[in-house]
């Protein structure tokens, strides 16, 4: 389970495994203590080289967590900012950004097109922009291709 805290990822780079995490008071499934369970590496696109993020270990119901920074959804390396500046861009300029690989962009764009119309539906009045700003004021993830609606979830 991914279990989001407000962390910034050039802190995490500059200070690799020597950053001071806060332990989170329980587990979220049993309420229980949780122990420290080493890392795990995990690439952000605003770093070159991939950063050190904590896990923790419950010995009551046996699961493992990860801790990762808020300002990102889990499966992404992307931050929602950009994500969305992405996509307004595109809305706006009728073209991709120059600074971030256009397959990725193109991808988002789809993926935002699909979910509008799984989740707000054929009839939604507005544009593609205010759809993403609308999934994710629902807490749906509107750029994913998740076929289960429980990884839609933000």
């Amino acid at each position: 389970m991914v279990l989001f805290v407000d962390v910034d990822v050039n802190d995490l780079a500059r200070l690799g495994k020597d950053f001071p995490w806060q332990k989170p008071c329980c587990c979220p499934h049993c309420q229980q203590e949780l122990w420290w369970h080493g890392f795990v590496l995990a690439y952000f696109s605003v770093l070159a080289e991939a950063v050190f993020l904590r896990r923790l270990y419950c010995p009551h119901c046996h699961s493992v967590h990860r801790l990762r920074p808020s300002a990102c959804w889990r499966r992404f390396r992307s931050s929602i900012a950009e994500i969305r500046g992405t996509i307004a861009h595109r809305a706006q300029q009728k073209q991709w950004r120059p600074d971030l690989p256009r397959s990725r962009q193109r991808q988002w764009w789809r993926r935002l097109g699909r979910m509008c119309l799984a989740v707000l539906g054929i009839s939604f009045p507005g544009s593609l922009l205010e759809a993403f700003d609308a999934m994710v004021n629902q807490g749906i993830i509107p750029v994913t291709c998740a076929a289960e609606s429980g990884n839609r979830l933000a």
